[in-house]
């Protein structure tokens, strides 16, 4: 009479069917984490649309001029009164954010209201805002997308970007402009901490941040965890477009140096 066999798996049997699932996560990760980041990246490339078309309508309301900046340091501070109006006009905090950050988003006070130096710990519905129109004009926020205006007062001569055409002004206005399919409006954040790509980080930027709260600013897009991947890029006439990072070079040489 043949054995009874026992109910279950044997231990053997439970090892194998481990190591297939091992197996089959380690194929499927990278594809799945691939999927991920490029379904942030169409996000990231939607939030530019929206900001992009925002600042459209403020031209058409406004004989095509944009809202120019009265303060801010790095190209990624952007006024108050701006965000205003994009707010009023169809966009969210979120929109002002790439998805691939992961260092900052439009909850985080101490971004969204950083002109106003709130506590690390203060939840943005806890800071009060400035009413007033002269400080919604000089207050700025932190975002993760260079904008390319000019200022009220104008760009000191001394910032400059490298490598632009003799003939190359920062954006007052959506109208006028030579080369609006060529001349850059809005863009992802690439920051470095040197001007050699190879040595530099582009994850672990010190600036203000930092300096306050010992938190690192970086770069939107990379690849393998610290590398620049590329920006995509919203231009004056209005088409996005991408670029890679094998074809942008250092445009301000201050530290963070700016990319694009």
């Amino acid at each position: 009479m043949r054995a009874k066999r026992p109910n279950g798996f044997t231990l053997i049997e439970l090892l194998v069917v481990i190591a297939v699932i091992a197996i089959l996560m380690a194929i499927l990760m990278p594809a799945l984490n691939r999927a991920k980041n490029q379904a942030r990246k169409v996000t990231c490339g939607n939030n530019l649309k929206q900001l992009g078309t925002s600042l459209h309508m403020y031209g058409n309301d406004f004989d095509g001029k944009l809202p120019l900046n009265y303060g801010g340091y790095w190209l990624w501070d952007i006024a108050y009164s701006t965000t205003d109006y994009i707010l009023a006009s169809g966009g969210e905090r979120r929109t002002f954010y790439c998805p691939c950050d992961i260092s900052k988003n439009g909850d985080m006070a101490i971004v969204w209201q950083f002109g106003s130096n709130p506590p690390i710990t203060a939840a943005v519905e806890q800071v009060v805002e400035p009413k007033g129109k002269d400080e919604r004009q000089r207050i700025y926020r932190v975002t993760s997308y260079f904008w390319l205006m000019d200022t009220v007062n104008g760009r000191a001569a001394t910032d400059r970007p490298l490598g632009v055409p003799d003939n190359w002004k920062w954006p007052k206005s959506i109208t006028g402009v030579r080369n609006p399919s060529g001349t850059e409006l809005i863009l992802d954040a690439t920051l470095s901490t040197t001007q050699d790509p190879e040595t530099a980080s582009f994850v672990e930027v010190r600036g203000g941040l930092y300096d306050r709260w010992q938190k690192f600013d970086r770069t939107n897009h990379v690849t393998n965890g610290d590398r620049p991947e590329g920006a995509n890029i919203m231009f004056i006439d209005g088409h996005l477009d991408s670029r890679p990072f094998s074809q942008m070079i250092v445009r301000r040489t201050t530290i963070p140096i700016h990319w694009w």
